[in-house]
């Protein structure tokens, strides 16, 4: 990207003469050089392991992501399957959202939990599913954002996932009455039975998941995705609650590539040489496109994102269209951070959060005292920490998204202090 090309974009934005400051950052055009500083707090973020990324790249790919949202109305065609199953208003009979088709009651989930792999989102999940009113169903169907087009892997829940497609009497899980079926099997009873009882969707997926994801046919004319799950679970659900589950990007980072550790090649060096391979294929990919649709769009298939392991740290992106369709107020954001710090307090407003019976302290601390669950204790064993340069490189890359995720949530906290 030009000189000229670069200002031209922040000048339209009315940012820059030749030094703009965005988002507590300063560029700098050095005409001697004929190439821009990038700086924070005094401190240069060139860095040599991050030369995927020429800075000043960086800096207008991140503000090439404003866009006006697409109307529902313009979509909505495109989806009947899911917009003409869900019923206008639910019953009042229950907490969580229910309905009657005939004599049959069909419930879906009261909240969705969403977060990124190695967030704690399986402890969080183990215990709320304390609580009472909440139900044990099975946590991560992946419904919405990946069986919902056709995926039918089973690396979680198999015999539950293989009766329910047996049931539903389908070759794989993509229709709604396949969402229906699994919680009237997990569910529907204990609801009947005890009105206030409710359960949620943790799948993770759901945070990065797209309405459409086979949206180009459709909207050629678009440079990004059109329509994300957002969209679609508040057109069906306008009153679900949201809870997200987010980390430090840079561990999740480092976490997220430990959990092969069990194949005995995981290593700081290699991580290093994966982190650059994961900046160079996402400067490839935002030499086309914008960072939206590289975040969203990993491949021909929407499981490919399970793996699109750099931009799943870049929580602006896939937050930012939740927040702006239910509206900060009504989402509960929680860190794994402050989860390890003060467990007690963060359930406690969770709960809250849920409008949820509050629990005696007793009950509480009995419940986080619990052990935690999903903790790769092999790589914990081998006492690995990734490389300093490494983290570095990835503190440059994840600080100015970091900087506009802070601002999307009102809260410094997210920038994790780099």
């Amino acid at each position: 990207m030009t000189k000229s090309l670069v200002i031209a974009r922040l000048k339209y934005l009315g940012l820059i003469s030749l030094t703009v400051t965005f988002v507590a950052y300063t560029v700098i055009w050095d005409e001697s050089t004929s190439s821009f500083t990038f700086k924070e707090d005094g401190r240069s973020a060139n860095n040599p392991l991050i030369s995927a990324f020429r800075i000043e790249d960086h800096l207008a790919n991140i503000l090439s992501v404003k866009r006006n949202r697409m109307p529902k109305a313009k979509w909505k065609p495109y989806l009947p399957e899911v917009l003409e199953r869900f019923p206008a208003e639910f019953s009042n009979e229950f907490r969580n959202p229910c309905w009657y088709e005939g004599a049959e009651l069909q419930c879906v989930p009261y909240f969705y939990q969403l977060g990124a792999c190695k967030c704690g989102t399986t402890d969080v999940w183990d215990k709320l599913i304390q609580h009472p009113d909440v139900l044990p169903v099975a946590k991560e169907p992946h419904w919405w954002a990946l069986r919902r087009f056709g995926y039918t892997d089973t690396p979680i829940h198999r015999d539950l996932v293989l009766e329910i497609r047996n049931k539903t009497g389908q070759q794989d899980d993509s229709s709604v009455q396949w969402y229906l079926n699994l919680y009237r099997q997990q569910a529907v009873k204990q609801i009947q039975q005890t009105p206030t009882n409710i359960f949620g969707d943790a799948s993770i997926t759901n945070l990065w998941g797209l309405g459409m994801y086979y949206w180009e046919e459709h909207f050629p004319n678009e440079t990004s995705p059109p329509v994300f799950l957002s969209d679609l679970i508040h057109a069906v659900q306008p009153k679900a609650k949201i809870v997200v589950i987010l980390r430090d990007p840079v561990d999740l980072l480092w976490t997220s590539y430990m959990i092969g550790i069990k194949n005995g090649d995981r290593t700081p060096e290699k991580f290093e040489i994966g982190t650059k391979k994961y900046l160079k294929e996402a400067a490839n990919c935002e030499s086309v496109h914008n960072p939206l649709y590289c975040a969203f769009m990993c491949g021909p298939e929407p499981h490919y994102c399970l793996g699109n392991k750099i931009y799943q740290g870049i929580f602006y992106l896939y937050l930012r269209e939740w927040v702006e369709v239910f509206g900060l107020e009504n989402i509960h954001v929680m860190r794994l951070e402050d989860w390890k710090e003060d467990p007690i307090g963060e359930l406690e407003g969770l709960i809250k959060y849920l409008e949820l019976a509050p629990l005696p302290h007793q009950q509480l601390a009995s419940i986080v005292g619990l052990a935690r669950k999903n903790v790769n204790k092999e790589a914990k064993s081998k006492n690995m920490t990734m490389l300093p340069s490494t983290r570095r490189t990835a503190q440059d890359f994840y600080r100015p998204w970091n900087k506009l995720l802070a601002g999307l949530l009102k809260d410094q906290k997210y920038t994790w202090s780099y």
